[in-house]
């Protein structure tokens, strides 16, 4: 509206139009034919703003049919004259004066917007002065369709702003709902721990559900945390956080780990396998899979995120157990690396089903499974993924080979993680 009234007042002042209206369409409800109003008059008279709104809204007029048949014969650059609208110097017994009107329909993108009409009195406009005219129609026409995108996209917002809010519920329903059943397993677990036996073989059991429980539990805290991150639907405490101090920080927030932020720390790498090696171990025997391990006692200390590098191992763990059938077998070795750096080798090597080699340069991109989207076993495409950025985030290394050297079918994947102290 501001630029329509400067537009108007610029045609008032350097070319003398004594009166100047745009018209804007309005669509109708219930899909009937679009109805042009006056949005913006100069000089903005009580007189001349009656005088215009009446003319609009009455159906013997001939402006909205001269506009029509216009738009149909394609003379949307006709210039006309037009008796019937008044400019405010003048009173109804000089109706009939000689009038120079020009009106031009304002277009934008191939969408009709409107009109705009502007008067003269007794001098013609010349071709300079309608080109100047055309390009303020222009201009008006520009700001229509970016104030009409505008209007667009604050609906589309609002719009996706209640469907998060939505989203966001319900995600936190079923967090609410999760965590009974993952308190009673625990519980579960812990009862067990207290039944059987020092010695007992299934004690191991036992411990692995209360260490997994706590781990989604932790798992489900961060999740929640996500799910309330400032959004699109709360714009205001997007706005008033702070930025983030290094890419560590919105690393691991990205990534969903259960810490705060990503930092490297020296990690004994036995405290994570050996959870990890007790699960497989009930996985395996429920599979009719030979699991075995080589993990040295005198291991040195790494550097590493503890809580990654169980997600990194845990994920390339499952993934030989899942993929590999029954009586089929999974090693779990490390050792000091032989590349003439402080390092050490983790290697996870399967019988399983292999990968094919087309599918092996795009398996830690996200999302991508490859032959396996068309298989049985379920999967996201996301696991390898994120222990890849995990990896690379510690300063390691991972690899991955199908089949494994010397073998003919099966998949290995290495791992080297720095050594502390290492250069």
């Amino acid at each position: 509206m501001a630029l329509c009234r400067a537009q108007l007042r610029l045609l008032a002042d350097s070319l003398g139009a004594s009166l100047s209206v745009v018209y804007m369409t309005e669509e109708l409800e219930g899909g009937g034919e679009s109805k042009l109003l006056p949005i913006a008059i100069y000089p903005e008279t009580g007189i001349a703003w009656s005088e215009v709104m009446n003319q609009s809204m009455d159906s013997s007029s001939s402006f909205p049919d001269r506009f029509a048949r216009q738009l149909a014969g394609n003379e949307d650059r006709q210039v006309t004259t037009l008796a019937k609208l008044k400019s405010p110097e003048r009173g109804a017994d000089e109706s009939q004066s000689q009038r120079h009107q020009i009106l031009l329909p304002l277009v934008s993108d191939g969408t009709i917007l409107g009109v705009l009409a502007t008067t003269r009195e007794i001098e013609p406009w010349n071709s300079a002065e309608q080109t100047e005219i055309q390009q303020i129609a222009q201009t008006i026409a520009l700001a229509g369709i970016l104030d009409r995108r505008h209007n667009w996209i604050a609906r589309e917002l609002k719009q996706q702003q209640q469907l998060q809010l939505q989203q966001q519920d319900l995600l936190h329903n079923l967090l609410h709902q999760l965590r009974n059943p993952l308190t009673a397993i625990r519980t579960f677990g812990k009862l067990l721990i207290k039944r059987l036996q020092p010695g007992d073989p299934n004690r191991g059991f036992a411990g692995s559900i209360v260490r997994e429980s706590d781990r989604l539990q932790e798992l489900l805290k961060h999740l929640e945390s996500a799910i309330d991150i400032p959004s699109i639907a709360d714009g205001d405490r997007f706005k008033s956080l702070p930025a983030a101090q290094d890419e560590t920080s919105s690393y691991s927030a990205n990534l969903l780990l259960p810490d705060a932020a990503f930092r490297i720390e020296s990690c004994q790498l036995t405290d994570v396998l050996d959870p990890l090696v007790v699960s497989a171990e009930a996985i395996a025997q429920d599979r009719n899979l030979n699991l075995y391990t080589h993990i040295p006692r005198d291991l040195p200390l790494v550097q590493a995120h503890p809580a990654a590098l169980r997600e990194v191992l845990s994920n390339l763990i499952d993934n030989a157990l899942k993929y590999t059938p029954a009586e089929g077998e999974v090693d779990i070795d490390v050792e000091l690396a032989n590349t003439g750096h402080s390092q050490i080798q983790i290697c996870i090597r399967d019988t399983g089903m292999g990968i094919p080699p087309q599918d092996l340069d795009n398996l830690f991109t996200r999302h991508y499974r490859g032959v396996q989207a068309h298989g049985s076993i379920a999967g996201t495409g996301l696991g390898l993924a994120i222990a890849k950025e995990l990896v690379t985030h510690m300063h390691g290394k991972i690899e991955v080979t199908s089949p494994p050297p010397g073998g003919d079918r099966g998949t290995e994947f290495m791992l080297w993680l720095q050594l502390v102290n290492s250069q």
